[in-house]
């Protein structure tokens, strides 16, 4: 696993700032340069949501079954440049996104907040449980899955940061 990042931490809150902050980052070091370029920088007002209060919406992701990945989407992709939304995203027991994909341009960040769930990574099987931090990098292969044995979906945070031309 050579270019997969994972972290357990105890604390949950701790890490979803982490990750907000590792996004964040990428994402106003390019509206820095996108300024410079008299370019779009966002909007001049942030934001503040309740993950209680933001409805499930269905992804593009559909399983065998005809029953759609969810997620709630916190922040749409794109709002602050170069950052791919922030949402939780949640997979029944029995939902597959497979096979496996990659994204061009775009590193990946996924952070399990509930349940269990497997990652397929560049051809190998991971399981990850609340705490795990993924990290995937432009290019390298992931698919996801909750096996029907699994009692609880899997509930992650999912964000992402664009590289490059889209």
């Amino acid at each position: 696993m050579s270019r997969l990042s994972l972290c357990r931490y105890a604390r949950i809150d701790h890490i979803i700032v982490l990750l907000i902050g590792i996004a964040m980052g990428a994402s106003l070091n390019a509206m820095n340069n996108a300024v410079d370029k008299g370019m779009n920088s966002g909007p001049s007002k942030g934001t503040i949501k309740s993950l209680a209060q933001t409805p499930a919406r269905n992804t593009v992701h559909v399983d065998e079954q005809g029953r759609p990945i969810t997620k709630q989407q916190l922040l749409e992709p794109f709002v602050i440049p170069n950052l791919v939304g922030f949402s939780v995203a949640t997979f029944l027991p029995g939902q597959v996104m497979m096979p496996p994909h990659s994204h061009e341009t775009m590193h990946e960040l996924f952070y399990v907040i509930e349940g269990r769930g497997m990652f397929q990574i560049d051809g190998r099987d991971l399981e990850v449980t609340p705490g795990t931090f993924l990290h995937m990098a432009p290019q390298e292969k992931h698919g996801i899955w909750v096996p029907k044995d699994f009692q609880e979906p899997l509930r992650m945070v999912v964000t992402g940061v664009a590289v490059g031309e889209r």
